[in-house]
């Protein structure tokens, strides 16, 4: 990505403003996908997280983090690189930027409208600074997107990604047909109208009302050339458990994150730890979860199991490589602790996960 120079010094005056208006949002958990792989092109995080809770890693992004730091490195990357560069980017990429579980789930559905319900559902949850709604208008199918409150000079470039994700999964869908399909943006697109048009071949136009996308209503009945049953139920089961975490208290959400971040890199995080990340003493995290009715520890069992269905359902790893990604010591102490968890060993528990 080609970098621009400087910096708008109304840009922190302007953050501040659409925090102030989200309000808790902004204390929420969200979905690293709308800025990940904008802030990798870029290459400097320094740069991107400057004014985040996470401004001294040099990693990847966590999967999920507060919805006050995505908007920051949103803007962030709204000032460092041309404006059109984000939509190029995106359409020269082999995937749109959703997050891992919901994209790997999504061309297995068996509907159109199968896909997008979950889509909207998921991103209500990952992405809770916009909302979505899917209403049948006729013999219409119209799948409306808008922010909760204005959030300034992103708004147009996040409208225009998010209605660009949205389009690829319907053409995944329908193909060379999504050309009768009509977009609607309640502001005018970064990229212009015309390059919107050519790039969605479709009809592209700016009105009143929320973004929006309009097909036949038809549509949502055709089914995936991808759909696999057994794949989409395990899809929405991820889908459904990272949901869950999100909407979940806070501080809650914020410890199960962490702990994800730790297992990622086959670490099992200490309360200590976790407390340094969320900026407060381990008593004070210790009575804090207890209100909720949590304990650090059984948070982390529970991330645990979960990762081990996950990896031991994708079938592409050794039992001993699962028992590494999962931080255990052996793979006899994984075997033990599998079958605490559910009552069967790993093999036999991949089997009955991956019956095919």
């Amino acid at each position: 990505m080609e970098i621009a120079n400087g910096c708008d010094k109304g840009l922190e005056d302007e953050i501040r403003d659409v925090l102030g208006r989200l309000g808790t949002i902004a204390d929420q958990l969200g979905s690293r996908a709308p800025v990940a792989q904008y802030e990798a092109d870029i290459g400097d995080p320094c740069a991107t997280r400057r004014g985040t809770s996470i401004q001294s890693s040099t990693g990847p992004l966590p999967r999920f983090l507060a919805v006050r730091d995505i908007l920051r490195i949103a803007f962030n990357i709204e000032s460092l690189v041309p404006i059109g560069t984000v939509p190029r980017r995106q359409e020269r990429s082999s995937r749109s930027p959703t997050d891992d579980n919901l994209a790997t789930a999504l061309p297995y559905a068996p509907t159109l409208l199968d896909a997008l319900q979950l889509m909207a559902r998921y991103g209500d949850a990952a992405v809770p600074w916009y909302r979505r709604a899917i209403v049948k208008q006729g013999d219409r199918l119209v799948i409306s997107y808008w922010p909760t409150v204005p959030i300034g000079r992103i708004e147009a470039l996040a409208t225009e990604v998010a209605m660009g994700t949205i389009h690829r999964l319907v053409e995944t869908f329908v193909g060379p047909r999504v050309e009768e399909a009509r977009v609607v943006l309640s502001m005018a697109p970064v990229s212009g109208v015309s390059a919107m048009r050519e790039r969605f071949s479709c009809a592209v136009e700016v009105g009143a009302g929320p973004s929006r996308m309009i097909l036949p209503a038809a549509w949502s009945r055709v089914p995936s050339p991808y759909h696999d049953p057994e794949l989409w139920k395990q899809g929405v089961a991820r889908c459904d458990a990272d949901i869950a975490m999100l909407v979940e208290a806070p501080l809650v959400s914020r410890v199960r994150a962490h702990i994800v971040q730790g297992l990622d890199a086959r670490h099992l995080v200490t309360i200590e730890e976790t407390a340094r990340a969320l900026n407060m003493s381990a008593r004070t995290l210790v009575r804090s979860l207890q209100r909720e009715g949590y304990t650090h520890h059984r948070l982390l069992d529970m991330e645990r199991r979960q990762k081990a269905e996950q990896l031991l359902a994708g079938g592409h790893l050794s039992l001993g490589h699962v028992a590494e990604a999962l931080a255990f010591t052996d793979q006899s102490s994984f075997g033990r602790k599998c079958r605490d968890w559910f009552g069967t060993s790993p093999l036999r528990l991949r089997r009955q996960l991956s019956p095919r």
